[in-house]
């Protein structure tokens, strides 16, 4: 079997693939490495290499904007693993509902803010009721 053609894959547009390749090492296991490998397939000619770099590390751009805030202390996003599928896409529907509408700014996190709604269920009744998604 040979390379599968972008005609046959139907990517009609497509001109261009790029692997990205990731390397990092965890703050509480330093002697272990760890290498991940995304490849992309764009529309971009491979003469655009700076575009095509640049919109490779865009793609990921809303992730890591975002990832602390779900991943904090309070949710550990990343370490739950429900076996209903149901219940995991309630909650993401449900977590994301939430971090469009909670005011984030530097000097509140997460679990700050959360805390504040719990004590005050008034406060995360109106929140829920008025507010509107924070660009």
């Amino acid at each position: 079997m040979g390379p599968l053609k972008p005609v046959d894959a139907g990517l009609l547009s497509a001109c261009s693939a790029i692997a990205v390749k990731r390397e990092w090492v965890e703050k509480i296991r330093p002697d272990e490495e760890h290498v991940h490998v995304r490849y992309f397939i764009a529309s971009l000619a491979v003469e655009h290499k700076e575009r095509l770099g640049r919109a490779a590390r865009g793609h990921w751009s809303v992730e890591n904007r975002n990832h602390h805030k779900r991943d904090d202390s309070v949710w550990q996003e990343d370490r739950h693993r429900h076996r209903r599928i149901n219940i995991a896409q309630n909650l993401a529907l449900t977590r994301n509902a939430l971090l469009a509408i909670i005011p984030f700014d530097e000097e509140r996190n997460l679990p700050s803010l959360i805390a504040d709604y719990q004590d005050r269920k008034q406060l995360a009744i109106n929140l829920i009721l008025h507010a509107r998604p924070v660009p």
